[in-house]
């Protein structure tokens, strides 16, 4: 059973390792395992931890299946504004499911989740960054209502160009 929840101090570790790995599966093809390593460095993560989960404008959830973490889940207030009106989007900042357990229907629940706690929050629209070569996630975006925006991102830290996708939620039940 998949229980979603938010994170605590003692997910340190499985947030850095499944980030770090996620990385290197999901981008490894066109992201140099050195930048992943460097910008998601799992010690340093782990320092980090604590004033990261303290950031008032995002909560970090942890997606376990029997009390073990597969993944997370990071939803919030947009930081950057890539149009000008951002009133009423929300984001969905970082997502990630370990790959052993992807295609199982963890990354639906959880994006079910991510929609009903937006909403909750008075968002109207839902944002989320991809990257433009992870045809799997624009296509499961996709088979969600999310629609490709113009966008996007070409000269990017990492080197892989990424574009917005949203969905509005004003009228879903």
């Amino acid at each position: 059973m998949v229980k979603i929840y938010k994170s605590t101090l003692n997910d340190a570790s499985d947030y850095a390792n499944i980030i770090n790995k996620s990385w290197k599966d999901t981008y490894g093809e066109y992201i140099s395992y050195e930048h992943i390593d460097d910008e998601f460095n799992v010690d340093k993560l782990i320092t980090n931890f604590p004033d990261y989960i303290k950031n008032q404008d995002f909560d970090l959830y942890m997606i376990s299946i029997d009390g073990k973490n597969v993944g997370i889940l990071e939803i919030g207030t947009y930081e950057d504004k890539y149009k000008d009106n951002m009133e009423g989007i929300g984001e969905i900042r970082s997502f990630h499911i370990k790959r052993e357990y992807q295609g199982q229907g963890i990354g639906t629940q959880a994006l079910d989740f991510a929609i009903t706690e937006l909403k909750k929050r008075g968002y109207k629209t839902i944002c989320v960054w991809v990257k433009k070569q992870n045809t799997k996630a624009i296509k499961f975006y996709e088979k969600f209502g999310f629609e490709k925006t113009i966008y996007d991102c070409e000269e990017t830290v990492d080197g892989a160009p990424s574009m917005v996708m949203e969905k509005s939620i004003e009228k879903e039940n």
